[in-house]
């Protein structure tokens, strides 16, 4: 098990992250002046404010992060959003692009809200069964360290698979667990993918007729 970093030690690998400075130079850096400590979607982290990388086309930026677990990322910021994206991308280009796409996929399963929580609320009440799998939390839009740092933090460390059940309750204290819920709904059958629901009206849910049961009860 990882142990935690120490203030100091966070500064001192942060400090070797800077480019094209000085050993004298990186000594003064770690004395910590521009490090910020975080804590955003369970992870916790030190950022670097003087190591930010912006977008050729200035809608992003990104800050060199450590956390406290010693996980180097790039702490990620799109136009108009105050929460950053955590991606573990060596390349602060590839680091941005991520967290677009990541966006972009939120933006587009937000318009399908109510159709995530009705299931999940189905998946509470026992009217729909269905285990979550990790490749769903992979699909979604969630970052990946996010996903490690939450499964941690409520004792599931290491976990591939989870009843829907337990999740759905998971989702009251973390809403975002939806997108993972939204995933595997359409892994499952449940909810079409957003194609073909352009196509068609919006889909009854488990209140209006009888749910769908998709796996033997436990």
């Amino acid at each position: 098990m990882p142990s935690i970093l120490t203030n100091v030690a966070a500064y001192e690998r942060l400090a070797k992250e800077r480019q094209m400075i000085s050993h004298i130079d990186r000594d003064i850096i770690a004395l910590g002046g521009d490090f910020i400590p975080e804590r955003s979607d369970w992870v916790s982290l030190f950022y670097d404010s003087g190591h930010k990388v912006t977008s050729d086309d200035g809608s992003q930026f990104a800050y060199r992060a450590i956390t406290t677990r010693g996980e180097f990322l790039w702490f990620v910021f799109s136009k108009g959003k105050s929460r950053g994206y955590h991606s573990e991308a060596t390349c602060p280009f590839a680091a941005f692009e991520e967290a677009r796409t990541a966006l972009d996929q939120r933006r587009r399963i937000k318009t399908r809200w109510d159709e995530v929580r009705r299931v999940a609320r189905a998946l509470r009440q026992r009217r729909m069964r269905f285990d979550i799998l990790i490749e769903d939390a992979h699909s979604s839009p969630l970052c990946p360290m996010g996903t490690r740092h939450f499964l941690r933090s409520v004792g599931l460390p290491g976990i591939t698979r989870l009843s829907g059940f337990k999740l759905a309750w998971l989702m009251l204290l973390e809403p975002q667990l939806g997108f993972v819920i939204h995933q595997a709904a359409l892994r499952e059958g449940v909810l079409p993918d957003t194609a073909s629901a352009a196509a068609i009206s919006p889909i009854p849910m488990p209140e209006q007729r009888p749910s769908k049961v998709l796996a033997p009860a436990p």
